[in-house]
């Protein structure tokens, strides 16, 4: 499968092709969106191609700029389980503002669930499913493409379980082993590769 990488600032989002333009896993703090468009002007990419939306957690620098996307046409995919998630951010910058974060509005959403996501996604092209995988925020979730790749976010990487000792973080990786995955992709830091243990074997670069 096609991944193209844009990481904007620290924060790593992703490209994959759907059925007809873009599916983008995140999107970065909300004063970077001049710098999104460069980094799709510098892979030929429209952001008007960009037509899904999938953010792992609605922390700030994933979720910075979804009403940016959203006002160009951009159709948002959240888990159902997001949804509180959405109003805590906006509250966030009401106390305390940045340059170019839009609220954003809990209309029009397409919401799934762990046993619907698969049918959404197989509508727009692609096979695989959206899980909650929380550790790193109650509200974190994963795209796992299938027998191949999982998109993470901050869910901290598995060979680092027995250092965070944390069992949400564990439930949520035996969740994702069941999926056969073995490329990872995070919200920060390269690409990694798991073998058949699901420990780590080394970093490489996955990305077009």
């Amino acid at each position: 499968m096609k991944v193209i990488s844009l990481t904007n600032n620290s924060t790593n989002c992703y490209l994959l092709p759907a059925n007809d333009g873009w599916l983008l896993v995140d999107t970065g703090l909300p004063d970077t969106f001049s710098h999104l468009l460069q980094l799709l002007f510098k892979n030929s990419i429209s952001i008007y191609e960009i037509n899904y939306l999938l953010i792992t957690h609605f922390h700030p620098d994933h979720a910075g700029l979804v009403q940016n996307l959203r006002d160009l046409g951009t159709n948002l995919i959240v888990h159902e389980d997001q949804i509180p998630y959405i109003q805590k951010l906006n509250s966030f910058y009401k106390k305390n503002p940045r340059a170019n974060f839009r609220d954003i509005v809990p209309h029009h959403i397409i919401t799934v669930s762990d046993s619907g996501s698969r049918d959404y996604l197989q509508s727009i092209g692609i096979a695989g499913d959206i899980i909650m995988t929380p550790g790193h925020s109650d509200d974190s979730v994963s795209l796992v493409i299938d027998d191949n790749c999982a998109f993470i976010g901050d869910l901290p990487a598995y060979h680092l379980i027995e250092a965070y000792n944390d069992a949400v973080i564990s439930d949520s990786w035996n969740v994702l082993q069941t999926h056969n995955i073995n490329l990872v992709y995070p919200g920060h830091g390269e690409p990694y590769v798991l073998d058949p243990s699901r420990q780590l074997v080394e970093s490489q670069n996955f990305l077009v």
